[in-house]
């Protein structure tokens, strides 16, 4: 089974990306983990993790790190909204 195309991501504190798929579920994501590889290094900087482009149906840096919409999708926990203010 594929995982729901990425339609919106917005960027949260502590490498936090909060992301909307295709299916309208809303998860939170950390991408602080993949920093320590050189492909993602560049994302240390704020202003390269916020230079993305959603392609295909998942995030596309700059910078040329991207992960697959499976890896967002099954990496990331589903969040309430309502939450959402304590980030």
């Amino acid at each position: 089974m594929q995982s729901p195309d990425i339609r919106k991501v917005e960027i949260l504190k502590e490498y936090k990306l909060l992301i909307t798929f295709s299916n309208d579920e809303v998860r939170l994501f950390d991408i602080k983990p993949y920093l320590k590889y050189p492909v993602f290094k560049a994302l240390n900087k704020e202003s390269e993790l916020n230079m993305f482009s959603i392609v295909d149906g998942t995030i596309e840096w700059k910078c040329g790190a991207e992960l697959s919409a499976d890896t967002f999708y099954l990496g990331s926990i589903n969040i309430d909204k309502s939450k959402l203010k304590e980030m």
